[in-house]
């Protein structure tokens, strides 16, 4: 797979890539989510869910972009190519990642990461 250095490819080679981010009194949650995978119901052998719009279709965003914005965050929620980018680039643990699959049978990653605010 190639490298992803300038942003002309990183356009080319990835999925539309959405971002979005939920504040709510002190807390932040950074949603991403490939566009392709909006509105599906993903299922895996324990459970199955939905990928609404309206929390992940935000601002477009490539994935390198996404994967730089992440380390700004302690909360996030994310959907797609950004954690395989992750992955690839050891940035992200494969223990972490929560696997299913689309009706089609295509696989698709999920991670969340959460923090506890100080009490």
């Amino acid at each position: 797979m190639s490298q992803l250095n300038n942003k002309s490819e990183k356009k080319n080679n990835s999925p539309r890539v959405f971002f979005k981010i939920h504040r709510r009194a002190k807390n932040e949650i950074l949603a991403i989510c490939d566009e392709n995978i909006l509105g599906k119901t993903l299922f895996n052998e324990k459970s199955s869910m939905q990928v609404p719009s309206k929390f992940y279709k935000g601002s477009e965003i490539s994935a390198f972009e996404a994967l730089q914005l992440m380390k700004s965050y302690n909360n996030i929620n994310i959907i797609g190519s950004v954690i395989n980018l992750g992955l690839e680039k050891n940035l992200i643990s494969e223990d972490a990642v929560i696997w299913f699959s689309t009706k089609d049978g295509d696989k698709v990653p999920h991670l969340l990461i959460f923090s506890m605010p100080y009490l």
